[in-house]
């Protein structure tokens, strides 16, 4: 509509442009789902691999509530090295699939769909996507990492700066780039909670820290970046698999914070601190003084 059309002005039986639009994209969104459901099961191979895998204690299969800079990519890369090709090309694969998923040896990987994780057929799964919204079906071990919330932060801004390194699959968007490239007060100006807060809003949407307390507290397991190759070890030792440590490869150097925008920063990030505090209390918090 035209500025200062509205609805009420339009003549009898012409619809607003807007409307043809947003009726047009949920359209094709809702065919393109349609399409991705049937993919799924009509091609029952990926399932009938998750079937096959001779996990522990009844697991079926491994899902990373992925959480950005934390070393979940590092994680994500362990996994898809198990079938004994350069992880970084079957994420690749991946990535280019059109569904996110494919196979390497004689494991099925899928990533962020989430008819896909929720129908289950694939070793490891991982989505950004936070808990409340990502369905998963029974018999899934569930595995995060988690940070000291300023170093988070910190690399987030310097990720943005920067960007991915040029090979990378999974490119960070150019719109969520734009958040850092005024420097890192006007990012801390404009930076949503859920993207700087990323921690608590995966496992609570409100940023409620007693839910995302008791939301990591039924995760399978809880690995902290300081302590990675540790709990990698913990990891393979639970689900019984040979991971090996994969360092996700990084572009650009670390900026310099001033104690002010230090101060700052810890002031916003207040609550996901709480949130360690309290997993500590619980005894799944990160290690002594790393937070």
């Amino acid at each position: 509509m035209a500025d200062g059309e509205d609805a009420a002005d339009l003549p009898v039986g012409r619809v607003p442009p807007g409307r043809i639009t947003k009726a047009w994209r949920t359209a094709r969104r809702d065919a393109r789902g349609l399409r991705d459901v049937a993919q799924i099961r009509l091609d029952p191979s990926y399932r009938r691999l998750a079937d096959g895998y001779g996990l522990p204690s009844g697991i079926r299969r491994v899902y990373c509530h992925h959480i950005r800079k934390t070393a979940g990519t590092s994680l994500f890369l362990s996994f898809l090295a198990l079938g004994g090709e350069d992880p970084y090309d079957v994420w690749r694969r991946i990535n280019t699939s059109r569904l996110p998923r494919t196979v390497s040896g004689p494991y099925a990987y899928a990533s962020i769909h989430r008819r896909l994780l929720a129908d289950g057929g694939y070793l490891f799964g991982r989505a950004h996507r936070p808990v409340v919204e990502q369905p998963l079906p029974p018999a899934t071990f569930t595995v995060t990492v988690l940070r000291d919330p300023v170093a988070r932060a910190h690399s987030y801004f310097d990720y943005l700066v920067s960007g991915d390194a040029p090979d990378a699959p999974g490119q960070v968007s150019e719109r969520e780039r734009r958040l850092a490239g005024g420097g890192f007060d006007a990012f801390l100006d404009q930076v949503p909670d859920r993207h700087l807060l990323c921690q608590l809003h995966t496992f609570s949407t409100t940023f409620d820290v007693s839910e995302a307390t008791d939301r990591i507290g039924g995760c399978s397991l809880v690995l902290y970046t300081e302590s990675f190759a540790t709990g990698l070890e913990t990891l393979a030792g639970r689900l019984d698999l040979p991971l090996g440590e994969y360092r996700a490869r990084a572009s650009g150097g670390r900026s310099e914070l001033s104690d002010a925008q230090l101060e700052r920063l810890r002031q916003r990030l207040a609550p996901e601190y709480e949130l360690l505090d309290r997993l500590r209390m619980g005894g799944i918090g990160p290690p002594t003084g790393s937070s």
